[in-house]
């Protein structure tokens, strides 16, 4: 078997300008992240992240979400819902708090969209689905569809430290708040916003002088070391899923090397000049 063919296989979903994605085509190219990146997915045709991809010679795919919307769903040409559609309404944690009849139909169409990203996913022999900044949920259906044999394969990064400040605006919320210390998380994705299994956390410090500007560039630096190494941990099966104390599950990262990694990604940020 060739060294390419051992390598993980991996998509990326992104809506914007793909500094993550350029961050793990980097180490890629360096040979620091053991992966192929099969396909660069995005909701936004738009988004410069697929221009990344298409300049290192990766395939792009564009699914417009804009086609979903309330006026445009019955103009468009669709095969019918799941046959368990009434099950993945019971099963969702996305839309709480909205009459039925609101969360049905929101739920058909971000089901509608996903299925497309699901026919060009399942040619390819994806073994992991990586969120780079994608800024749309995903449903019941798509995460099942990835993870139905109990194993997670899909990988999300936000920039705050959950469970404090979920959603669109980690940096933001947490610069808001006045909090003195920022953090990132990389975690595997389930059915609810941003509460999945977090496989790993790096803090950076938020100086009095700081701006929210200040604060992103710091939080990008970790972003792209953690997010491609927690990648890299997968690829290497040195991450274990485990229940802990509490029924609660915990990640287990099976690296030696990972207290040397944390401590010099955490010193590196706390320097002044980070």
């Amino acid at each position: 078997m060739t060294a390419e063919a051992n390598k993980l296989t991996i998509a990326v979903l992104l809506s914007g300008s793909g500094t993550n994605l350029q961050a793990m085509i980097d180490r890629v190219e360096a040979g620091t992240l053991q992966a192929k990146i099969a396909l660069v997915m995005s909701n936004n045709p738009e988004a410069y992240g697929l221009v990344r991809a298409r300049n290192h010679g990766i395939p792009t795919a564009v699914v417009d979400y804009r086609r979903y919307g309330k006026k445009q769903l019955l103009r468009v040409p669709e095969s019918p819902l799941p046959e368990d559609f009434a099950d993945l309404v019971k099963r969702q944690r996305l839309y709480r708090g909205l009459p039925p009849a609101e969360v049905e139909d929101r739920l058909a169409r971000l089901i509608l969209a996903e299925r497309e990203f699901i026919r060009l996913l399942e040619p390819l022999g994806v073994d992991l689905v990586c969120l780079a900044g994608f800024m749309r949920l995903l449903s019941p259906y798509f995460i099942s569809h990835l993870q139905r044999d109990g194993k997670y394969r899909i990988m999300n990064i936000h920039p705050a430290l959950v469970p404090a400040f979920p959603g669109e605006h980690g940096y933001a919320d947490t610069f808001s708040y006045g909090c003195k210390i920022g953090g990132i998380t990389v975690h595997f994705v389930d059915e609810g916003e941003d509460t999945g299994p977090v496989i790993a956390q790096a803090i950076y410090p938020i100086w009095p002088e700081d701006s929210l500007e200040s604060v992103q560039r710091r939080g990008l630096q970790i972003e792209y070391a953690l997010y491609s190494k927690c990648i890299q941990w997968f690829a290497a099966g040195h991450l274990q899923v485990t229940t802990g104390s509490g029924n609660r599950l915990v990640v287990k990262i099976l690296d030696p090397d990972y207290p040397n990694f944390l401590e010099t990604l955490i010193r590196q940020a706390f320097g002044r000049s980070a």
